[in-house]
């Protein structure tokens, strides 16, 4: 199956600066995965606090702190889980980078996370989120959590994805991208959209 410039889900495209927006980017080979896990975890706070400094203010409104709190709350869980997916399966001694791309505009917040992947891995990545969009994310979400407590498999779960749509309503979408410069590499993107 041809990968280059394939998308699935709902895919939209950045706006191109139109709104808020934040870049990061990290080079898979500084460091060993198992060292980065807290970074994402920074990463992903930071993201969260930075997006609420957008919201409009109103101090002392219980209904809008709560709110604040709900979205902050949204964006670092989809900001955390996108960033260590992106870690997790990129592309083992390839050298690219691997980003984060938030975005805030009047209407949404969008997260999305780049990585390089093989061909291989890219078809395999295709497959998975066949299945993932088949069906009810809750009730995919239960399966997952039973076939996941009978296997004792708990990495290949996509609990993560299902609870991003299941819990917080992100629409989810990928690209693949054929690189460049490295043949038989492709760039995936995942990008959650979060609805204001």
């Amino acid at each position: 199956m041809k990968m280059n410039g394939l998308i699935i889900g709902n895919y939209t495209h950045p706006s191109n600066g139109q709104g808020e927006y934040l870049i990061l980017a990290f080079s898979p080979l500084s460091s060993p995965l198992r060292d980065r896990w807290r970074n994402n975890g920074l990463s992903a706070d930071f993201l969260g606090d930075y997006v609420i400094t957008f919201l409009p203010k109103e101090r002392n409104v219980p209904p809008f702190e709560a709110r604040q709190n709900e979205i902050k709350h949204a964006v670092t869980y989809v900001a955390n889980e996108l960033l260590e997916n992106a870690m997790k399966y990129h592309e083992h001694q390839v050298d690219i980078p691997i980003s984060i791309h938030m975005e805030l505009n009047s209407e949404q917040i969008s997260v999305s996370a780049s990585n390089g992947v093989s061909a291989a891995q890219a078809e395999h990545y295709r497959a998975f989120i066949a299945n993932v969009l088949q069906g009810d994310p809750g009730d995919l979400l239960i399966k997952q959590l039973e076939e996941g407590a009978k296997a004792n498999r708990p990495n290949d779960s996509c609990l993560g994805l299902l609870t991003m749509m299941n819990d917080y309503g992100a629409q989810l979408g990928w690209r693949f991208e054929s690189h460049p410069v490295l043949p038989g590499v492709l760039t995936v993107t995942t990008r959650a959209v979060l609805a204001l």
